[in-house]
């Protein structure tokens, strides 16, 4: 099942929506978030996962691009009797979806959720391959993290924040050097460093005030040099 199936099953029994950037698309402060579960097809914009630590600051786990089936991990813990004691010693933190920028985004209630799912084995299976792309992603973040390729991770960052624009690949001017530096545990100065050197190569410019992708394939090629044949975790 393409994206554009998925968002006209979104379109049909959901409800379109628009959020600023930092607002939050989902709250799980909110009275009865926990107990009315909802999920969400991003059609514009870009959205993130994130925690509050003891200090009050914001850590960003992940980042949700366009036509994106995400925020459904509730319906799945309902459907499937997920429950926390069993797994793990205490409960996971709260997690909120944040606007990273303007966003353009679709709610499904988890009753036709759900019944999609079981009535639907190709919405089934986009909801089973955004699962994984969520698993992979994190996965890949704490791998890259820890093998401190800065590069690499630099380079997966510019891919994950892109949209595409009127024939362009740009990177929305919310994701600036800074958020890039918060998002990857480096400092400022290095994201720069990396950065110039992409410039250097052509493969990244600054058009119209964007920072801009000229060369994705490079961008790609640049991260598959560095990585083994077979990079999936198990």
């Amino acid at each position: 099942m393409d994206t554009k199936e998925i968002q006209n099953l979104f379109v049909q029994y959901g409800v379109r929506r628009e959020k600023k950037k930092n607002q939050y698309l989902y709250d799980p402060t909110l009275s009865g978030a926990a107990e009315h579960s909802e999920a969400y097809f991003m059609d514009q914009g870009i959205g993130s996962l994130t925690s509050i630590n003891s200090d009050g600051e914001e850590k960003i786990f992940l980042y949700f691009g366009e036509k994106r089936i995400i925020g459904f991990s509730g319906i799945l813990a309902h459907k499937y009797q997920y429950i926390h004691a069993k797994s793990l010693i205490a409960p996971p933190a709260p997690f909120w979806i944040t606007a990273k920028t303007n966003c353009v985004y679709y709610v499904m209630g988890e009753p036709d959720f759900s019944r999609l799912i079981d009535e639907n084995p190709h919405f089934m299976g986009a909801v089973l391959e955004s699962t994984f792309l969520n698993y992979l992603e994190i996965i890949n973040k704490i791998q890259h993290t820890q093998d401190v390729d800065k590069e690499t991770m630099f380079c997966e960052w510019l891919l994950t924040c892109r949209i595409r624009r009127d024939g362009r690949c740009i990177i929305p001017k919310a994701f600036t050097f800074t958020e890039a530096a918060k998002y990857l545990d480096m400092h400022p100065v290095t994201v720069s460093r990396i950065a110039a050197n992409l410039r250097n190569q052509g493969i990244i410019s600054r058009v119209d005030g964007y920072l801009t992708i000229n060369d994705e394939k490079r961008l790609y090629d640049l991260i598959q040099e560095r990585k083994s044949p077979s990079s999936l975790p198990f």
